[in-house]
């Protein structure tokens, strides 16, 4: 059973890498085909190019989850943490995010920052998947011209971060299953975006394997606030 679910888990890592580049060529098509119509389109016909592009991301999303599982949590495998300054990648973070949802539901990131500088000993491009799935999932369940506001506290010995947004936030029902793997909770976002059911999963994973925990607090039909803490390390 165990191998079974093993095989199972390879094939589904397979397809999504043939699927990535599949993708790419669907996003490139899609754009060239936009800026060569532009001028003549309808806003219905532009409607259409928005929901193609909208549909890439959530799918890109999905895809890049499950290469994750193979590529990032195997037994064997191994960060590359480095002490860097937490404040400055939650900064870039937030200012490159690229979602194109956010652009279209006119979502507003505010990140909240602490005046001093926060040394911090991560794996930088684990914490930053694990920061950009809070940030999909944020977009995701959240209103048109809603706000996600990510902040940045430390205490005595910990550096905590926030992402909170003004959301449909997570049913009762859902809650015992929010970080399993493929997870029971899965559902549409507000404009209809895709879920794989593994965002959370790896960000738990992610996050533990950096002795730190995660968590929410929600309220059904008034948003999520998703909490990370994560050990500090003085600056060498």
């Amino acid at each position: 059973m165990i191998k079974s679910a093993e095989t199972n888990e390879e094939i589904l890592v397979q397809i999504g890498r043939d699927l990535k580049g599949m993708l790419a060529r669907i996003r490139s098509c899609n754009y060239t085909l936009y800026k060569n119509f532009e001028k003549d389109l309808d806003e219905d016909s532009r409607k259409f190019f928005q929901t193609i592009e909208r549909d890439c991301d959530s799918i890109k999303s999905i895809i890049h989850n499950m290469i994750s599982v193979d590529s990032c949590f195997d037994d064997d495998y191994e960060q590359a943490p480095k002490t860097v300054v937490l404040n400055h990648i939650i900064k870039k973070i937030v200012d490159e995010f690229p979602a194109q949802t956010f652009k279209e539901k006119n979502i507003k990131i505010v990140y909240e920052d602490l005046d001093e500088e926060i040394y911090i000993y991560i794996d930088e491009q684990a914490i930053t998947k694990v920061l950009e799935q809070l940030l999909t999932n944020a977009c995701k369940f959240s209103y048109t011209d809603g706000q996600v506001v990510v902040k940045l506290v430390k205490y005595a010995n910990v550096a905590n971060i926030s992402v909170s947004d003004q959301g449909i936030g997570i049913p009762k029902k859902l809650r015992p299953y929010i970080f399993n793997k493929f997870s029971k909770a899965t559902r549409r976002g507000t404009m209809g975006e895709e879920s794989s059911g593994l965002g959370l999963y790896l960000a738990k994973n992610i996050i533990e394997r950096h002795q730190g925990s995660i968590w929410y607090e929600s309220q059904e039909d008034n948003g999520s606030n998703f909490f990370i803490n994560l050990p500090l390390r003085d600056r060498i």
